[in-house]
């Protein structure tokens, strides 16, 4: 068993972390509730570092993919490819799609249908 200190140091961390950043109101303090709870509702800046986050995902697969096939595709045959995968991307969608509208199909007018 590691007897190191660096969990307990993890968690000492944290704790520092969430009492400085903490929301949740405090007794003494009982008009931070309502401020508390106004900032929750707002998520706009959760969602821009999401999509932040995932933007800079995509230009890495981008940029891995461009690397790794550099020197055998031209830019046509990259915009090919990006093409055909978004199109199979789309008729899977769409598949799945008409399979479950069926289910639901059968369901709302109690169609067993004849499988």
């Amino acid at each position: 068993m590691d007897t190191t200190q660096e969990p307990i140091e993890a968690i000492d961390a944290w704790q520092r972390w969430y009492k400085e950043n903490k929301v949740v109101a405090d007794f003494d303090e009982p008009l931070i509730t309502k401020d508390s709870r106004e900032s929750m509702h707002d998520t706009t800046s959760a969602i821009d570092s999401a999509k932040a986050m995932w933007m800079q995902k995509a230009e890495e697969h981008f940029a891995d993919t461009l690397a790794e096939y550099q020197y055998e595709l031209t830019g046509k045959d990259f915009y090919k490819a990006f093409y055909k995968a978004a199109y199979e991307n789309m008729e899977a969608a769409r598949k799945e799609y008409e399979r479950i509208k069926e289910l639901v199909d059968m369901l709302r007018y109690n169609n067993p249908g004849q499988d």
